[in-house]
């Protein structure tokens, strides 16, 4: 397995340190309390997942008659509180989590079986936070796609300032759980000599651990890809409405809260792009070529998950266009109009053009670990 877990005699090279550790230990650093908190900040984790996967069920059962706009529009808002009420919660478990390992780092307590599944634990547990958040996500975006065709101007432009809040919301979330990662992942990284030789069963746990953490990242792009679809079809729907001079305006501002929308998906692509550096940094420590070879289908998913983007993308890039001509159509001899849409156009294709460069970065390490085996 990987060097992760890998311990020997020659590991400890003056006994006089271990020998100093172990007074430590003995005049009342509790290594085993340290060991424990971070069990329980797992478990914690495990349970606010559980939480975030019940917000985007709620979510989803909004379809049919159920799917209003003052429906959406009330669940919405209580998901956003709720949301906030987690990110405080996942606030605080980062601290503990950063500061018990930074104690666990100074007091050099020796390192456990059991304390081992600790850190697998978490690892797996971040997972499935990403996952309910990528859920959760893809909840919204389908809502959204689906209530657009009815909407009214006003009523697209209030989805959207709700679509910006929870997604604001989450993309703090994510932060906070980059952060718990980085600092496992730092943890693992340092000391991963003085790790127990694994069990088979931790063996097993770490490999699907962390393809969790990479499968986490393909729900939460492939969600990212259905909120975008979600715009696509508000533009669309507001496109449609406009059919005087008088709603240019109202259509230009629209299309201006879609571009905030996307400069947040942007900023959310690009913690996962973090995240994948992390989970790289642990395929570094030494597994098999078979074990690597597990994680590269996984990662292979990955790719997908990116295309799926890109096309949601396409869409949206296409709408634009429609915008454009609808414009164009409407006042063919007003300057200031066509100017004007074509800046709002602009300044959307920027954003795009940022979320397209960070998704080629996502894909060009992918395609170098794969080409790496």
């Amino acid at each position: 397995m990987a060097n992760i877990f890998n311990i020997n005699s020659e590991s400890i090279k003056d006994d006089n340190i271990k020998n100093d550790i172990d007074i430590q230990q003995t005049l009342g650093l509790n290594a085993a309390a340290a060991f424990n908190i971070v069990g329980s900040v797992a478990a914690e984790e495990n349970a606010l997942a559980a939480l975030i996967q019940e917000e985007a069920d709620k979510l989803s059962l909004l379809t049919g008659a159920t799917l209003t706009f003052a429906n959406f529009t009330n669940l919405t808002e209580s998901i956003t509180r709720t949301m906030k009420t987690v990110l405080l919660k996942n606030t605080v478990l980062e601290a503990k989590l950063t500061e018990t390992l930074n104690y666990i780092d100074s007091e050099n307590f020796t390192i456990t079986p059991a304390f081992v599944d600790n850190l697998i634990a978490i690892l797996g547990r971040i997972a499935n936070e990403e996952n309910a958040l990528g859920n959760l996500i893809r909840a919204l975006g389908n809502a959204v796609r689906l209530l657009a065709p009815g909407l009214t101007l006003a009523q697209l432009q209030s989805v959207d300032q709700i679509v910006i809040s929870l997604m604001r919301v989450i993309t703090e979330k994510n932060l906070v759980l980059l952060s718990k990662l980085r600092r496992l992942v730092r943890f693992i990284v340092n000391n991963s000599a003085a790790f127990p030789t694994p069990t088979t069963a931790q063996v097993a746990a770490t490999i699907a651990a962390i393809n969790s953490l990479i499968t986490s990242i393909v729900v939460e792009e492939n969600g990212l890809a259905v909120l975008i679809e979600g715009e696509a079809a508000k533009l669309n729907r507001a496109v449609a409405l406009t059919t005087t001079a008088a709603g240019i305006p109202d259509l230009l501002a629209f299309n201006t809260t879609i571009t905030s929308v996307i400069d947040i998906v942007v900023q959310k692509n690009m913690i996962l792009e973090a995240k994948l550096e992390d989970i790289l940094a642990l395929l570094a420590l030494g597994f098999t070529p078979a074990q690597l070879a597990v994680f590269a289908i996984t990662l292979s998913n990955l790719q997908q998950s990116i295309a799926n983007e890109e096309f949601a993308l396409a869409t949206l890039i296409g709408t634009e266009a429609l915008k454009i001509n609808a414009v164009a159509g409407i006042t063919p001899s007003n300057i200031g109009n066509l100017v004007a849409v074509n800046d709002s156009a602009t300044t959307l294709l920027e954003s795009i053009t940022l979320k397209n460069m960070i998704l080629q970065q996502k894909n060009l390490e992918v395609i170098n670990f794969i080409l790496s085996l």
